[in-house]
This record gives structure tokens, C-alpha cells and sequence, in this order.
């Protein structure tokens, strides 16, 4: 009877261990599914909608526009650049360029302000569709964009990128980010400008010491 009664108490034990563990072996496997269902896995995924912008991405042609709840986005030009530059450890591909204009919804207007002259409720903005990625087995520090400068002499920099996708800073070894920047061009003719270039930061590392000098692309448009 003794014997009897051990055997069931070790048979319930087991049977409560692997039912407890059941729920969290489905747990992990839910939140692993839905971590990676969060990162992009396409160009079209990772350069898709931003919180701050209307959607674009259904923009094809110049002269086309989309309205959704964050205002009215009209594609004026666009450069399809697909230029890959090796900048020391970190090898960067700009996919496009595009310029655009905006007319944010009310709710957006007092976020641009300090991108934009105060009394500006449209204004003209650049795109930039950039792939980054380590090559090497340390971290670095980079910026895909440090500066633009039109032909017109216009220049923003790096502090002004409104759609805030954390590209700038770190990149682990072997790390990948894809995204975009934005950066509003309000003292530029769009209808004029013809080229635009994108120049990139220093490539540095933990320390601090310079591993890489910066980079330009020359972006044309049509």
C-alpha cells in the first residue's frame, strides 16, 4: 500500500509539472511569433507608413495623391537610387529618394511646428529609403544621414529627421536596420530642384575613435 501510495504521488507531481510548463512553453512560443511578426521583413514593410506622415507608399507617379487620418501626401519626385556604398564596417544601400508634399491633419500641425515655419499648414519634405547593415564582429556608431543639401542651398541635418525611426546611434555586429528619414525642405522649390545630395556621419566606434570618414550619395531627379 505504501508503494501504492508514493506511485500516485509521483504521478500527480509529474502531471502538474507538465501542465504547468505547458502555458508557458505556449506563452514563449506566442511572444517569439509576435517579435518576430514585429520586425519587417520586406522593404515594403519597412518602408511603409510612419506615425508622423500620411501613407505614400500607394503613390506611384508624380502628381498622385493619398488622404488618410494624418492629412494629404502628393509624390512630386522620386529617385529610384538603389545605390550601395561600403563606409568602412557598414555597408548602406539608399533604395529611393522621394520628394514630397504635405498637408498634415489639424491633430499634426503643432508637431511640425518645430520643424517648420510657424504659419506653414503644407510644405514640400524629402524621403530617404535607406538599408544599413555591420559587417563587422564590434558595434559602431552611425548616422545613414547626417545632412542633405539641395541645389538650391538648402541644409537640414540629422536633428531635424521627423520620422523618428531610431536609425542613428548603434549598430551591434551584424546588425541590420531598414527605414526611412524624413526631412522638410520648406526653403526649396520643389518644382526646381533637380538634385539633392544625402551625406552620411563619420563611422565610429564604442570609443569613440573615427574607424570611417563619411559618405555622399548624389541623388538626380528626372
Amino acid at each position: 500500500m505504501r508503494h501504492l501510495i508514493i506511485l500516485l504521488m509521483t504521478s500527480l507531481l509529474l502531471f502538474g509539472c507538465s501542465k504547468t510548463e505547458e502555458p508557458k512553453k505556449e506563452e514563449q512560443t506566442k511572444q517569439e511569433a509576435e517579435k518576430s511578426e514585429s520586425k519587417p521583413e520586406t522593404e515594403k514593410e519597412a518602408f511603409g507608413d510612419s506615425p508622423q506622415a500620411a501613407d505614400d507608399s500607394s503613390l506611384t507617379k508624380p502628381g498622385t495623391s493619398h488622404e488618410d487620418d494624418d492629412g494629404i501626401v502628393t509624390l512630386l519626385k522620386e529617385a529610384k537610387l538603389n545605390e550601395t556604398k561600403d563606409i568602412g564596417p557598414v555597408e548602406m544601400k539608399i533604395e529611393s529618394v522621394r520628394v514630397i508634399e504635405y498637408k498634415p491633419s489639424m491633430d499634426l500641425i503643432d508637431f511640425f511646428h518645430g520643424y517648420t515655419h510657424k504659419d506653414e499648414k503644407k510644405f514640400p519634405y524629402v524621403r530617404v529609403n535607406v538599408t544599413l547593415e555591420n559587417m563587422s564582429d564590434k558595434p559602431v556608431q552611425f548616422a545613414p544621414v547626417s545632412e542633405i543639401q539641395t541645389d538650391q542651398g538648402q541644409k537640414v541635418t540629422w536633428e531635424n529627421d521627423f520620422y523618428i525611426e531610431e536609425l542613428n546611434g548603434q549598430l551591434k555586429p551584424g546588425e541590420k536596420k531598414m527605414g526611412s528619414l524624413g526631412f522638410i525642405i520648406d526653403d526649396t522649390d520643389p518644382a526646381k530642384m533637380k538634385s539633392l545630395t544625402v551625406k552620411t556621419s563619420e563611422v565610429f566606434d564604442k570609443d569613440k575613435k573615427k574607424l570611417e570618414d563619411a559618405e555622399t550619395f548624389d541623388v538626380q531627379f528626372k
